[in-house]
């Protein structure tokens, strides 16, 4: 598997053909980046960094940050100022709702954003996007479980829930205090295969709802068969699973495939997705900070399409397992299947997207106290 996909990586680099920056666009940019994890770390300085020097003649500065650092940074530019000029962010919501100015982006200034589903355009995590973002990749949470150690895992949450004494001590729990974002994922799924469709009710109401309660108080009970202590980040999640601690857990379906490959996950992980909706389509997105020069503007809107391009979509799930932002199914290598279920079989089972919400993510968030044991 790793010959045929490097094979795809050199077809890819022949078929890439230069095209020199505009005159007077500047060629240095600073992309700030709080979403990526080492996997796409990584990526984005092996492959992506130097495939937009050769295409575009762009020079992008690869930023690792955190959202609370930038927002605050930002918040403090001088208009025309600011000094990073394309954003990955871990919660596009957040820095929505922060009011930070960001530029709005549409099919005018980014052409390829007319292949993206638009209901990816309207919303995330329950907040409007007011056409201040562009999806950059869809990605797929699963059962993550060592096939060495569990011959017959959960077909439901619920299942999982009923066996957990049978899994004591080796179930897979990150705080959920955690940078993480599986750190309000885990649980966030845990509570929608027992409340389904009531998740998409007023957090006030749903508090009141005994079936809420119900469901709080089994994921509190879950939490205490957890690998003890939780997880503080994925690497640690990750040496648990090599340890032997760890048998299963909800996690990345592409991280935890990723890893196996580089010997950071044993290589008898597998997938699975329990029947309440274990898989959820996460989304990220790219965004354009309105505080920058107006030459910059036009440099990051040009970046940005690139990074929507064809080519650079199926690049990403090519290699890296994760699913495209925009609809380029049908120019996707039929190895690529071989690896991950095909992106209309995730549909199926994805949380619709009206029950991943902020307020619920904000609430687990405050009560961390409950969550660990």
């Amino acid at each position: 598997m790793r010959t045929r996909t490097w094979t795809l990586l050199a077809l890819f680099a022949i078929l890439a053909l230069p095209t020199p920056a505009a005159a007077g666009v500047p060629t240095d940019l600073v992309m700030a980046d709080s979403m990526s994890g080492a996997n796409f770390q990584t990526y984005f300085q092996k492959f992506v960094i130097p495939s937009i020097k050769q295409s575009l003649g762009i020079n992008i500065k690869y930023l690792v940050t955190s959202d609370a650092e930038q927002i605050q940074k930002t918040r403090a530019w001088k208009p025309g100022q600011g000094d990073f000029h394309i954003l990955f962010p871990k919660s596009i919501a957040t820095w929505v709702k922060s009011g930070v100015p960001l530029e709005t982006l549409n099919t005018t200034n980014i052409p390829n954003s007319a292949k993206i589903d638009p209901q990816y355009l309207k919303q995330d995590e329950g907040v409007e996007l007011q056409s201040k973002a562009v999806l950059y990749w869809r990605t797929s949470y699963a059962m993550i479980h060592n096939s060495q150690n569990i011959k017959n895992p959960p077909k439901s949450w619920k299942e999982f829930y009923d066996r957990r004494a049978e899994f004591k001590g080796h179930i897979g729990l990150i705080r959920p205090d955690a940078k993480s974002s599986s750190a309000w994922r885990q649980r966030v799924v845990f509570l929608h295969a027992f409340l389904k469709e009531k998740m998409s009710r007023p957090l006030a109401q749903l508090q009141k709802d005994p079936a809420f309660q119900d469901a709080w108080n089994k994921l509190k009970d879950f939490t205490k068969y957890a690998t003890a202590p939780l997880a503080s980040e994925p690497v640690n999640l990750f040496e648990n699973f090599n340890a032997g601690e760890t048998w299963i857990a909800l996690y990345a379906q592409d991280y935890a495939l990723w890893s196996a490959r580089q010997g950071t996950m044993p290589p008898t992980i597998k997938a699975t997705y329990p029947e309440e909706g274990a898989d959820e389509l996460a989304t990220s997105y790219f965004a354009v900070p309105a505080g920058i020069p107006p030459a910059y503007k036009e440099a990051a809107f040009r970046v940005v399409n690139y990074l929507l391009s064809d080519d650079q979509q199926v690049r990403l799930v090519s290699t890296m397992w994760q699913y495209p932002g925009t609809e380029v199914t049908d120019q996707i290598p039929g190895i690529v299947w071989e690896m991950i279920p095909k992106l209309d079989v995730l549909k199926k089972t994805a949380i619709p997207r009206d029950r991943i919400r902020k307020d619920m993510i904000d609430y687990i968030k405050g009560n961390v106290k409950e969550l660990v044991p």
